[in-house]
């Protein structure tokens, strides 16, 4: 193996992926900022309309807004519940929704992306209240 030759295509690699790991931060810089966004002017406050719907039908949920996402609990099982957040290991990054539901010592955990886009942009309220009702379903049939 020539030796000067590997060491050409090592250094040419390393460039290539410095290249690609700025570009990559810098996408996510972008999603992260269009995501929190989304958040405060989409999500939350579909999740909170999701919240105040629920209660009028004799299901008590809360909604509580951790740093970078937000999330619906059942009040009696605190630890259960649907969250939102944004993946940034992915490329480019993606909302992903999260479901926790435990039953007696079994916990059942799912995640899904919040639609078949990846990107956030065009996410509309609709979206996210259509896949919210989608994952509360274990919680409706009670």
């Amino acid at each position: 193996m020539d030796i000067a030759q590997l060491r050409k295509s090592l250094i040419q690699a390393i460039e290539i992926a410095k290249r690609d790991g700025v570009a990559k931060r810098a996408r996510a810089d972008e999603a992260t900022r269009l995501y929190e966004k989304f958040l405060e002017s989409t999500a939350v406050p579909v999740f909170r309309a999701m919240a105040g719907a629920l209660k009028g039908e004799g299901l008590l949920f809360e909604v509580m807004t951790p740093l970078g996402g937000v999330r619906l609990v059942p009040e009696r099982q605190r630890e259960d519940g649907i969250e939102l957040t944004l993946d940034a290991t992915l490329d480019p990054p993606a909302p992903v929704l999260s479901v926790l539901r435990s039953r007696g010592s079994r916990t059942v955990r799912k995640e899904r992306p919040l639609t078949d886009a990846q990107r956030v942009e065009g996410v509309t309220d609709q979206d996210v209240a259509r896949v919210l009702i989608e994952e509360l379903r274990p919680w409706l049939e009670r």
